[in-house]
């Protein structure tokens, strides 16, 4: 039941990573200011900061247990 669990939660943080993503390409259409792209890229830094700490788990094996 645990496994489901991460592997359910997982899913969602995939999930959620990808609607913010859509979002985000949407102010990529449009001429952006340079605090627009500092906080563009500090976002970005975050969403594989947080995909790098899933595949650490993943690889640990925590999500197979």
């Amino acid at each position: 039941m645990d496994v489901r669990k991460d592997q359910d939660t997982l899913v969602d943080v995939f999930e959620r990573i990808e609607k913010f993503l859509r979002r985000l390409e949407v102010y990529t259409q449009v001429p952006p200011t340079a605090e627009m792209m500092d906080t563009i890229i500090q976002i970005l830094a975050e969403v594989l900061i947080i995909l790098g700490v899933a595949m650490k788990e993943i690889k640990q094996g925590r999500m197979s247990e």
